[in-house]
């Protein structure tokens, strides 16, 4: 088995996307699943042969009659007996009709209608069964289980100075790959082999344009009352949406909604024009990391004079700070405390600052937040002289209120959600009011912690990426930036929204599988409880390289399959024991239009030799006995003929004798005589028609 096997769940497990009975399915490797549905196929061809038998029976054994028929129904009869399959049967009926169509054009089709009909449906039936006999078995991109050996999640405890290197390290490894994956699989193109992967390629958006300000200081603090955007999305799936293979009642929903705006910098600004270099402090609530000794100011940026090369200033830079939502318990996670008029209730609220340094722009920008209208100015580039636009002030600000719900779809509906809240809040009280059963709580707590400890929000990406995380900085060159649209600023949230959507695909997936990076195992816990460790075995990817089965699909196609051939076996002989004692000729034509009878019929008919197994699959001579022989003297009428016996030869040779000795002594003409005399006595007669259906009729078949 190769590592990547072991890394996927082999044998039977149920998918419940399905259900419990219909989702039933096996798993097996790309060679396995490939023999297996070879035998499939296989067997439905051999059902649909054991099918027609039956039809052909069936069919003969209603047309049978005893009295005497044109050569068509003979024709046909022996057609329906000897054709194995239905298309070859089809295919004779229809050249049998063909074949009379000169002679009795509207009695040929009348007689074979009915086997017509019955070998065209047939045929028809079992074609498009071998075809659909397939979809039990799914291989490009069907649904696995990973096995979740290593099942682990981010512990912050663990962090220490030996490893926060590492950690920062495999944090950014991991927001970059889902920032990839986002640029493959979100922009409605998932052709790729990136995007087969997850149980969805990307996870649903619904973005609200021109909405109302979020924050208590309305158009206060947002630039304008209606400026605002709301990024929701929606309730998502714990098994449809995240792939966590679960029953109905063992699943959650969970939804992040963002609302964000750009806000004022006049009257929350102060600068500082006797400091070198100048400085402007935005003042949206006290964080001591920054302005230990400011009231209010949340950050500084210098301005004036350029400090180093003009090319590491031809770049953005963006940086964050967050206000979590949490208990008395977990203060100490927060350091900023916004200004009243940002506050949020039930929120995370994030104040998002871009600079843009000595960046200028081909044309002026008109976006709130990369707002460059100041120029032109003319200067020279390595395209010549050039004249660009550039932003008058040191940097801008966009505020976000960052919401998450939670919701048990097993109560009922006015019950069976958190309110909208921060993320911490939201996992504590889904815990403690939704999933109050001890083995319920232990399974979402374990899901909770990839979307707490492990998915990527804006303060993070942004923390990480900083200028990498903008959309701007994809066409941004050495000779500045490219027009910008007048909501850049809107393309860029989406842009982090899909992002931390993408990352949250891939927080719960390497939750189950343990990190990628061994080195990173210092930093993560495993499951605790049995709960947890069942949710670690019950994740579902997609992959190309595996077969899975479909369980009932397979138990219905042997089952049905198998009755078919058993039916088939038996039918022929019931029958004829149920019409032994009424009316056996139906079941004697039957056997009798079989290949091998109607040879010996015709063998039979001009006397040669003695048969034995009249109603068997193998009609039987004496040993030694010789049959007729094909007379083919008329080409175009060949006919059977018995073979010249040794008494008839030797009374020729005497005739010659005879007419060509004059002097042949009597003697011999005498004994010559009683022995061809004794040979025509041997001579058998042909048995005659009667006398077949007599031994028919009086024989147990």
């Amino acid at each position: 088995m190769s590592s990547e096997d072991k890394s996927i769940y082999l044998g039977l497990w149920t998918n419940w996307s399905h259900g419990s009975v219909v989702g039933l399915t096996y798993t097996t490797t790309l060679d396995n699943g490939g023999l297996f549905i070879a035998f499939l196929a296989l067997f439905v061809a051999f059902t649909g042969t054991c099918f027609w038998s039956i039809i052909s029976f069936t069919v003969h054994q209603i047309l049978s009659r005893p009295s005497p028929q044109d050569a068509i129904y003979h024709q046909q009869q022996a057609i329906l007996r000897s054709s194995d399959t239905s298309s070859a049967a089809l295919w004779r009926l229809i050249r049998l009709s063909w074949a009379w169509r000169k002679i009795s054009c509207a009695a040929s089709l009348k007689a074979t209608a009915i086997p017509l009909v019955a070998s065209l449906a047939t045929f028809t039936a079992f074609t498009a069964a071998g075809i659909f006999s397939s979809r039990v078995a799914s291989s490009r991109g069907s649904e696995v289980l990973v096995i979740g050996d290593n099942c682990a999640t981010v512990n912050g405890s663990l962090i220490t100075n030996d490893n926060v290197a590492m950690t920062q390290y495999y944090f950014a490894s991991r927001i970059r790959s889902s920032l990839n994956y986002k640029a493959n699989c979100y922009s409605g193109s998932d052709s790729t082999e990136l995007c087969r992967t997850f149980v969805r390629n990307s996870l649903p958006v619904t973005v609200t344009r021109s909405d109302s300000c979020p924050f208590a200081g309305k158009d206060t603090i947002c630039r304008t009352e209606n400026g605002a955007i709301r990024i929701d999305s929606g309730l998502l799936n714990s098994h449809h949406d995240l792939g966590i293979n679960a029953p109905p009642s063992s699943r959650f929903l969970y939804r992040t909604v963002n609302e964000c705006a750009p806000i004022r910098g006049k009257g929350y600004a102060r600068f500082n024009t006797t400091s070198v270099p100048n400085t402007m402090q935005l003042l949206y609530g006290s964080d001591p990391r920054v302005c230990p000794e400011s009231e209010n100011c949340t950050m500084t940026f210098g301005y004036g004079v350029r400090v180093g090369s003009a090319l590491s200033r031809n770049q953005y830079t963006v940086t964050t700070t967050t206000k979590w939502q949490v208990t008395e318990e977990f203060s100490y996670l927060n350091i900023w405390e916004p200004i009243p008029e940002l506050e949020v209730p039930n929120a995370d609220i994030s104040v998002l600052f871009l600079e843009i340094n000595d960046v200028v722009f081909s044309s002026p920008v008109a976006d709130p937040w990369y707002n460059a209208q100041a120029g032109p100015r003319s200067g020279s580039t390595v395209l010549g002289n050039t004249t660009f636009y550039y932003s008058d002030q040191p940097a801008r600000t966009l505020a976000c209120a960052q919401q998450y719900q939670f919701c048990n779809p097993s109560l009922p509906k006015n019950i069976s959600c958190t309110p909208l809240t921060g993320i911490f809040e939201a996992s504590r009280l889904a815990e403690t009011t939704l999933f109050t059963d001890p083995k319920a709580s232990n399974t979402f707590h374990w899901s909770s912690l990839a979307i707490k400890n492990m998915a990527n929000g804006f303060n993070e990406l942004i923390t990480i990426l900083r200028g990498g995380a903008l959309l701007a900085s994809d066409t941004l060159s050495g000779v500045g930036q490219f027009a910008l649209p007048d909501n850049q600023w809107e393309l860029e949230l989406e842009h982090w929204f899909k992002t931390t959507l993408a990352d949250l695909q891939r927080a719960v997936l390497d939750q189950a599988t343990g990190p990628a990076d061994k080195r990173a195992a210092s930093i993560h816990s495993g499951p605790t409880t049995a709960e947890a460790r069942v949710v670690c075995q019950n994740q579902k990817i997609l992959s190309d390289s595996y077969t899975s089965f479909n369980v009932l699909g397979i138990i219905l196609i042997f089952s049905i399959g198998g009755l078919i051939v058993l039916i088939s076996v038996f039918l022929p002989s019931a029958t004829a024991h149920l019409q032994k004692k009424r009316k056996p000729f139906a079941s004697l034509e039957w056997v009798s239009n079989d290949t091998l009878q109607l040879q010996r019929l015709a063998h039979e008919a001009v006397g040669a030799g003695e048969w034995k197994g009249a109603c068997d699959d193998y009609p039987r001579t004496r040993k030694n006995d010789l049959l007729a022989v094909l007379d083919v003297a008329d080409r175009k009428h060949p006919m059977l003929r018995l073979a010249p016996r040794a008494a008839d030869t030797l009374e020729t040779v005497v005739e010659e004798q005879h007419y060509g000795v004059q002097k042949e002594d009597d003697s011999m003409r005498t004994r010559t005589y009683d022995s061809t005399q004794t040979s025509l006595l041997n001579v058998e007669i042909p048995r005659t028609s009667l006398q077949l259906s007599r031994r028919f009729t009086d024989d147990v078949c």
